[in-house]
């Protein structure tokens, strides 16, 4: 800190990190909760497993 800046400034600054790392830390909470809820299911599909074009064979 130089002499040309106050005490002020530098708890500013504290509270600002402090409140960028809550903001941070609530984002990873809220991306963790909608990723368990959302899910691509609809419910008119039906549960079909899908085919899957056979190969060929290279004997």
């Amino acid at each position: 800190m130089t002499e040309h800046e106050s005490k002020d400034k530098g708890m500013s600054r504290a509270w600002v990190f402090l409140g960028g790392c809550l903001a941070g830390v609530a984002g990873v909470f809220a991306a963790a909760i909608l990723s368990e809820t959302g899910t691509t299911r609809t419910d008119g599909c039906d549960d079909e497993p899908l085919a899957l074009p056979e190969g060929e064979s290279h004997t």
